[in-house]
């Protein structure tokens, strides 16, 4: 258990999260990815994504019946897979929700995923085998090997807090560039009722180090919205932000090439 059980929440904490290190093993570290998995699941972050990424993509391909038709049965002129890029994918359990939901709305799809822990670009291999449209890459979300707008849509899930204010301003203007139509950005929201409510849940439903620990943590490193606001001053970009059940905040903007639209309607 991380500390002590009183801690402030004026600020950011500092404190690093295991999972960011390299003390742990194999088995360890796949147990922590299938809590995860279950916790984006349960908890709100794959719902969070999908009420604000699932409504741009009807709205850029026109989809009602199918990828390129309209809902009033006219044809758009969209004739390619949307491209999408997730940071920090861990095993890719976001992506493998969108692709299914594409999936089921005849949309073509080319989902990039990336990660730079080694680990995770095994384990996010395994977890999408089933899923050709998804290809995983072991990259640096820092030092992204893409062009700009090379994607319609970047995202990434909570990933950002793992950094300190001025390294989520450089991720933030990386996604941003890379980001044709938008990029999307599910994080946490330092509340102590989140806090105590993810400490006490992990102590009860699992065993996991790394889980037991960086989950209040995370908690912890989360943001205020003042916090994320002058993020994204510094990174040049102009967001959204929105707050939603339970103490998340999701984050949206233009991407590179839409710039001049503003942030109406994202």
């Amino acid at each position: 258990m991380p500390g002590h059980w009183l801690k402030s929440f004026a600020e950011r904490s500092r404190e690093p999260e295991l999972i960011d290190g390299d003390g742990y093993g194999v088995e360890e570290y796949r147990d922590c990815l299938a809590d995860l998995r279950r916790i984006n699941r349960y908890l709100g972050g794959q719902r969070v994504i999908a009420r604000h990424l699932f409504p741009m993509i009807e709205s850029v391909v026109g989809a009602g019946d199918g990828i390129g038709a309209g809902s009033d049965g006219s044809r758009s002129d969209w004739t390619r897979p949307v491209r999408l890029l997730d940071v920090g994918t861990g095993s890719a359990d976001l992506p493998v929700m969108v692709v299914e939901w594409c999936r089921a709305r005849r949309i073509a799809v080319e989902f990039t995923v990336i990660d730079f822990n080694r680990l995770a670009t095994i384990e996010a291999r395994d977890f999408v085998g089933a899923y050709p449209e998804i290809r995983v890459v072991r990259a640096d979300a820092f030092r992204l090997p893409f062009v700009d707008g090379a994607f319609d849509f970047a995202l990434a899930s909570l990933f950002l807090h793992h950094f300190d204010d001025a390294a989520a301003a450089r991720l933030l203007s990386g996604l941003a560039s890379v980001a044709r139509v938008a990029f999307l950005i599910n994080d946490l929201r330092r509340h102590p009722v989140a806090y105590y409510g993810i400490m006490l849940l992990t102590q009860i439903f699992t065993r996991n180090r790394l889980v037991r620990h960086d989950a209040a943590v995370s908690v912890l490193r989360g943001f205020g919205e003042g916090e994320l606001e002058r993020i994204a001053m510094s990174a040049g970009v102009k967001a959204g932000i929105h707050r939603h059940f339970p103490y998340r905040y999701l984050m949206t903007g233009v991407g590179g090439h839409e710039r001049g639209r503003g942030t109406e309607g994202i």
